[in-house]
């Protein structure tokens, strides 16, 4: 009997590049993005890098550093509540902050757990892609 690749949980990229995102998005904002959209995207790094207890999407804190795995449920629940058949509480999120706000949560934790989808990093990023 074979085995399969063995899961791996993912992994968060380091406090530094969170926050050096954190401080380029500050300084920036974030293309031509709306100001609801940088404010998904600050919401999620802030809870990344513990400036925040409560996650972005579900509110739930978990009283410890976020990890890898939490960010990506996190991710789920954001990708969820993009829908209005989500779970009532979930959309009710993306009701009261907007959709670019849910979209950019969601695009921030997949690229915050390592994901080739997610944010797009500046030119000269000094962090490997």
């Amino acid at each position: 009997m074979s085995v399969g690749p063995q899961w791996t949980p993912p992994e968060l990229r380091s406090q530094d590049e969170l926050q050096a995102m954190i401080e380029h998005v500050t300084a920036h904002g974030y293309g031509s993005m709306s100001r609801t959209y940088v404010r998904g995207i600050l919401a999620a790094l802030d809870w990344l890098t513990g400036r925040t207890g409560q996650p972005p999407i579900t509110g739930a804190a978990l009283g410890r550093p976020v990890t890898g795995t939490d960010a990506s449920r996190e991710h789920d629940a954001a990708y969820e509540a993009l829908y209005a058949t989500a779970d009532p509480e979930l959309w009710r999120v993306t009701q009261e902050q907007g959709q670019e706000y849910t979209l950019a949560v969601e695009h921030t934790l997949a690229w915050a757990t390592g994901g080739d989808l997610g944010l797009l990093v500046p030119v000269n990023w000094p962090f490997p892609q």
